[in-house]
């Protein structure tokens, strides 16, 4: 069930104070992030499942891989993040940015990752859910 949705910048007219909050929310996403997959790895080490499914742990073992990855790959961003963070925070500008300014170019980019990382996140969810689900039935 992966998504098509990609990402799509709409306003070059940003000021920092918009950029500093957009931070906020990422931040707070990967926050929530961080306590879900803690969770989800949890859940799939306690292995409350039936022994007798095929190939069943080997299954679980590519799932904590892969959640594994997303959690250094999210810990990878909230780097950017709050190096951009920091950037824009000793900057002393307060108007809005014009769609080359250094800034917004920096922000554009920050802000795709973000977006494709959240969306192969919980593609891997789905599949995860969906998996443990069938287990479950």
């Amino acid at each position: 069930m992966e998504s098509n949705i990609v990402y799509k910048s709409f306003s070059k007219d940003k000021t920092i104070e918009e950029l500093l909050y957009n931070i906020i929310l990422w931040t707070s996403e990967y926050a929530f992030i961080n306590i879900e997959l803690a969770f989800i790895k949890r859940l799939i080490k306690a292995y409350p499942f039936s022994a007798t499914i095929p190939n069943l742990y080997e299954r679980l073992q590519l799932f904590i891989l892969e959640l594994d990855n997303f959690e250094q790959a999210k810990n990878n961003i909230l780097v950017k993040i709050n190096d951009y963070d920091k950037k824009l925070i000793e900057s002393n500008e307060t108007k809005t940015l014009d769609a080359d300014h250094l800034y917004l170019i920096e922000y554009e980019k920050l802000a795709e990752e973000v977006f494709m990382y959240l969306k192969h996140y919980k593609n891997l969810k789905i599949r995860i859910f969906e998996y443990i689900n069938g287990l479950i039935n």
